[in-house]
């Protein structure tokens, strides 16, 4: 049987480590290779919160299920930093789960999504 979408959620959030809002901007600013990717679609980034400047848009379908070969260039490091956030965290939590399955070694969600990245005091587009 299929896990369900909170089976799965919690399986990822035993997993993949959570980074605050406040600590990924800190890296981003010093270290420019970071990864952002955003799972959600694109009509959904719109009309909620927007994207991280600078993030990726992958939808979570494709982290599971396209070839590495296929994702974007950024991606080809397995070792590179990534962080990923969604809304509200869950499908964030969620691709970085996957990603972390498809053999990337340093990979974090970030807590609370691009919401509490907004909370925060940080800027979408």
């Amino acid at each position: 049987m299929e896990k369900t979408f909170e089976e799965k959620l919690a399986e990822a959030k035993q997993n993949v480590a959570s980074v605050s809002p406040q600590e990924a901007n800190r890296q981003k600013q010093g270290n420019p290779a970071i990864v952002f990717i955003d799972p959600r679609d694109r009509a959904d980034i719109r009309s909620t919160t927007g994207i991280i400047p600078g993030a990726l848009n992958i939808s979570l379908s494709d982290i599971n299920g396209k070839p590495t070969d296929e994702l974007p260039a950024e991606l080809e490091d397995t070792s590179s930093v990534i962080f990923t956030t969604c809304q509200g965290g869950p499908m964030g939590a969620l691709a970085a789960h996957a990603l972390q399955k498809r053999g990337y070694q340093n990979v974090r969600f970030i807590d609370g999504g691009t919401q509490g990245w907004l909370d925060a005091g940080f800027s979408t587009h």
